[in-house]
């Protein structure tokens, strides 16, 4: 098998013909491209362009792939009832950092997946909402495509709070 030396100035590490880098620096490398991306749009958000940008994209997305996903529950009137009620019992608090933010910036989420829950009622029971912004929302999703259903019926608010802190 040939190999090359890893492109990052000072680093002797072999590897494999088609890499560019070894592991350590590809992932330095990768933090520091997602950290730069994130404060672009973040920087972008604060512009009107950004603004109007970002609004078009969630319609646009709001429109196309959330009813292919199956998310028409989200859209229903009893949902966007409690949803307001939710945020107002938690006066627009994030449950995770105990942090104020705008209207549109938090997110009602189920603490056990919907998709785990059988019946209407338990759908909106008001004791499995809680509401996050819309990163800790991400973070979250992200974490509950990683585990078993079993798992996930079974771990607490407490739980969760820890684990999106970090």
């Amino acid at each position: 098998m040939r190999l090359h030396r890893c492109a990052e100035i000072g680093c002797h590490e072999l590897i494999k013909l088609g890499f560019d880098y070894c592991d350590k620096h590809y992932q330095l490398r990768m933090n520091s491209y997602h950290d730069r991306l994130k404060q672009s749009d973040d920087l972008s958000a604060r512009t009107l362009r950004g603004q109007h940008d970002k609004s078009l994209h969630d319609r646009e997305y709001n429109e196309t792939i959330r009813p292919d996903l199956g998310h028409e529950f989200y859209n229903t009137k009893q949902w966007e009832r409690i949803s307001e009620y939710i945020k107002q019992r938690d006066m627009y608090t994030s449950s995770v950092d105990g942090r104020v933010y705008g209207k549109g910036d938090l997110i009602v989420d189920h603490l056990i997946p919907r998709r785990l829950l059988n019946t209407k009622g338990e759908q909106y029971d008001v004791n499995n909402l809680w509401l996050l912004t819309k990163a800790q929302h991400n973070h979250k999703t992200a974490i509950e495509n990683k585990m078993s259903d079993n798992k996930l019926k079974h771990l607490s608010r407490d739980w969760w709070i820890k684990i999106l802190k970090d």
